[in-house]
């Protein structure tokens, strides 16, 4: 008996040095890329550190460095964690109470295996954005989404190629869609990303840019370091597409990058961008088992929303959809300060 609490003992040990030095090694992702992989675990992690300092005082008492490694991998997850949930609980700015107009948006991953559009109709009902942004947005889903809501939102334009590709916008108000050579409509090119650029001139004078795109994971099983480097070079192309776009502007899609890494959190600063979501988990809300799709609890934040020259008055995830992510929905007026400084473009009202 006392050789297999023995054992057990020393496996619950290296439990609580391994979610440590997982969490000590998240934190030097800012170094590191290949570190910075494991931040986009950083919620079950913090729960793992937090239990691994409980179980190292109650089971490693006389042995202090265990215990001094464990508060050191907690404090490395909560350093990460912390800043995240202190700013998913600030206050946002208050709607405008001038008459300035209020624009309700929805992005969503639809999930290539999604069939059930009448659930997603009725999601969409619910929530009544006045443009929705999808992405993993395929043809037949198009096709059968068109009759539901079409006659509500007949602005549209969408893209195709890889699985990533194929993204869409639909408006309730007409816009222009900025030609940037990274929406291909012909999915024989199988382009592997894409982006939809639409610019908005609403009649009583707002004037605003959102942008929708979807990019790959940021590691495979195949080749760990390639594919750091590729969402890397994505991200610099995302980038550049944004600093030669003028006035406000919004970017949302899934990005297949977390809140807490410091590849997410880098892009948006060095695209001059404000993070809007915090905390808000979206993935997944399916996963297969045992060769059956179920309803999982959600523990990744892959769809982000990220602003410039915009107020978000309110930002949540909604209700199911049949898809393997949530939507989220946001509120969002345009920002009084600068709010039109060099847009250029006409109003697709009058093309």
């Amino acid at each position: 008996m006392g050789f297999v609490f023995g054992l057990l003992r020393a496996g619950l040990g290296l439990l609580v040095l391994g979610a440590a030095t997982c969490g000590i090694i998240g934190f030097f992702g800012f170094a590191l890329p290949t570190f910075d992989l494991i931040n986009h675990l950083q919620l079950p992690l913090f729960a793992c550190t937090a239990l691994s300092l409980a179980l190292s005082l109650l089971l490693f008492r006389k042995r202090k460095w265990i215990i001094g490694w464990a508060a050191l991998g907690l404090l490395a997850s909560s350093a990460i964690m912390g800043p995240e949930t202190a700013a998913a609980f600030m206050p946002r700015p208050a709607a405008p109470t001038d008459g300035s107009r209020v624009i309700r948006v929805m992005t969503h991953n639809l999930f290539g295996l999604n069939y059930d559009m009448d659930r997603m109709a009725a999601v969409i009902a619910d929530e009544k954005p006045d443009i929705i942004a999808f992405q993993e947005f395929f043809s037949f889903q198009r096709e059968k989404l068109d009759e539901r809501i079409g006659r509500t939102y007949p602005y549209s334009a969408h893209c195709a190629g890889g699985k990533r590709a194929y993204i869409g916008i639909y408006s309730k108000f007409p816009f222009s869609e900025e030609i940037t050579g990274a929406c291909e409509t012909n999915a024989a090119r199988g382009e592997r990303i894409a982006r939809i650029l639409g610019k908005f001139v609403l009649p009583d004078g707002t004037q605003f840019s959102l942008m929708t795109t979807h990019l790959d994971w940021p590691a495979s099983r195949a080749d760990v370091l390639s594919t750091v480097t590729r969402q890397g070079s994505e991200f610099n192309d995302l980038e550049d597409a944004i600093a030669k776009t003028s006035g406000p502007l919004i970017l949302v899609g899934d990005f297949n990058s977390t809140s807490w890494s410091y590849a997410l959190r880098g892009f948006a600063d060095k695209a001059g961008l404000t993070r809007q979501d915090h905390n808000v988990l979206t993935w997944p809300a399916l996963f297969s088992i045992d060769d059956a799709w179920r309803r999982t609890p959600q523990f990744l934040t892959l769809d982000h929303v990220m602003t410039r020259g915009i107020d978000v008055h309110d930002l949540h995830s909604a209700a199911f959809t049949g898809s393997d992510h949530l939507p989220i929905v946001f509120s969002f007026s345009v920002a009084k300060t600068g709010a039109t400084a060099g847009f250029t473009s006409t109003d697709p009202a009058s093309q």
